[in-house]
């Protein structure tokens, strides 16, 4: 498998998927304000957490015994017994508590709630099938139809009056087409389930099932905090910021989602010497767009929130500096987290998780009661360091990991040339209208890519990488 070529068709749909996602999210937090996108937000938060006890890990093991060679058919059936039992659990326990569901959220959406997890956790299983089919860059354009018809449909909806229900309803029918194209995609067989098949899940999920926790409470505990503890309009404030951060590591995630399949293939053949030479060669280019990015957000960050989203959004732009600033770190855990559970080690990723998540959810209660908002970043952003500095231990102990400094050095040179020039233009022209944003932005990346052709050890990560894309 060519992991370069894996991570640009990765990387192409996800960036796609991602401007249609951000535009979208910009249009809905434009015309229904910050607490109808408070209440989708809790929605969608509720939809993340449920997926914890749906899944049980049992999507990821799917595709590691898949990549490792394991009866396909097999593999398939046993999971969906397995899946059956926590999903017709928690569909009760959905419709037995949906009073107090509805009132968390601020609107009547158990019902849909449940048809959400029900799609979500299959349309997730077949990505996770053609993903164990080492055919990662396949994986994207499911995913990306997801987000267009989410989109799309909401669009059409919000027009007709429908409010936060048209984003409601945009989750569900993407989740149905994903769920359909990942289907046709995928090369799906189904045979009898076997106690042995079962056991290999659950031996490898058990400790994924932890792991995919912390993810979980990565993505949504503070804001599920933020709603306990304050309004709708806050969840919407911080959610928005959070969106914006998130784009910092389109690129990473890509690279990661590629490298996992091969990393397992490496891993059960003893090439260990190859996994050691793949991840400086992964965490470089991870970093040149990440460090950037944030450098940007630093300086602009007052100026995205209320020109791209609306004056009331304004209020995130310390939340969104704090979140962005986290993502430098994240960059290189993505990294080292996949290949922590591709060398097949997902108990100690589980224990580091575990870790994590206890100070998530503990600085988030008692930060967000002290400092509102930006009390919850804080408390995302302390959690993951811990989190990330755990998973380098860990993997340290079997692979030898080499950070290319001299890379990350040159990446760090040319942001700061890259903000001592937007300074400088800023001093000149005021960055007051969406336009001028955007063109404050095309410079940065000009000056940016400007400074990578002329500092060596950049130009020779770019060229490098260039040339693994080719054919």
């Amino acid at each position: 498998m060519n992991i370069a070529k894996s991570s640009i068709k990765v990387f192409a749909g996800r960036t796609t998927s991602t401007i249609v996602v951000f535009l979208g999210i910009t249009y809905f937090a434009r015309n229904l304000g910050s607490h109808q996108m408070g209440v989708f937000f809790l929605f969608q938060a509720l939809l993340g957490m449920l997926a914890i006890p749906a899944d049980l890990g049992i999507n990821g093991s799917v595709a590691k015994r898949i990549s490792e060679g394991e009866p396909r058919g097999q593999v398939l059936s046993t999971a969906l017994v397995i899946k059956f039992v926590p999903l017709s659990a928690l569909v009760f326990g959905i419709f037995l508590l949906r009073t107090h569901v509805n009132e968390y959220v601020g609107a009547e959406i158990a019902t849909l709630l449940v048809v959400a997890v029900i799609l979500q956790e299959f349309a997730k299983l077949s990505i996770e099938f053609l993903s164990g089919e080492l055919r990662v860059g396949e994986t994207a354009f499911p995913a990306l139809s997801k987000q267009v018809v989410f989109v799309g449909v909401g669009v059409i909806l919000v027009t007709q009056g429908l409010g936060v229900f048209s984003l409601v309803y945009g989750i569900i029918i993407g989740l149905a087409v994903m769920l359909l194209w990942g289907a046709y995609k995928s090369s799906l067989s189904f045979d009898r389930p076997s106690i042995s098949q079962a056991r290999s899940l659950f031996d490898y999920s058990k400790y994924a099932f932890i792991s995919s926790i912390g993810g979980y409470f990565y993505s949504w505990m503070d804001v599920a905090v933020i709603g306990f503890f304050m309004t709708q309009s806050d969840v919407g404030v911080y959610e928005i910021a959070w969106r914006v951060s998130a784009v910092l590591m389109l690129f990473s995630r890509s690279i990661s989602t590629a490298i996992f399949p091969q990393i397992s293939r490496w891993s059960a053949d003893d090439a260990t010497e190859r996994i050691e030479t793949l991840l400086p060669e992964v965490i470089a280019p991870s970093l040149l767009f990440v460090i950037p990015a944030f450098s940007g957000v630093a300086l602009l960050s007052r100026d995205i929130l209320g020109l791209i989203f609306g004056p009331e959004y304004t209020v995130g732009w310390v939340v969104l500096i704090i979140l962005a600033s986290e993502k430098l770190l994240q960059a290189v855990h993505i990294i080292l987290g996949r290949s922590l559970q591709g060398i097949d080690r997902p108990d100690l990723a589980a224990r580091a998780g575990i870790v994590a998540m206890v100070l998530n959810l503990v600085l988030n209660i008692v930060l967000v009661l002290e400092f509102g908002i930006v009390g919850a970043a804080v408390a995302t952003a302390v959690s993951f360091v811990v989190n990330s500095a755990l998973h380098a231990y860990y993997l340290s102990r079997f692979v030898s990991i080499r950070i290319p400094y001299t890379r990350i050095a040159g990446s760090i040179v040319a942001s700061l040339g890259m903000c001592l020039g937007l300074i400088a233009a800023r001093s000149t022209i005021a960055v007051d209208t969406l336009p001028r944003l955007l063109a404050a932005v095309f410079l940065g990346v000009l000056l940016y890519g400007g400074f990578v052709l002329l500092i060596p050890s950049l130009r020779s990560t770019v060229v490098d990488n260039a040339r693994r894309m080719s054919p």
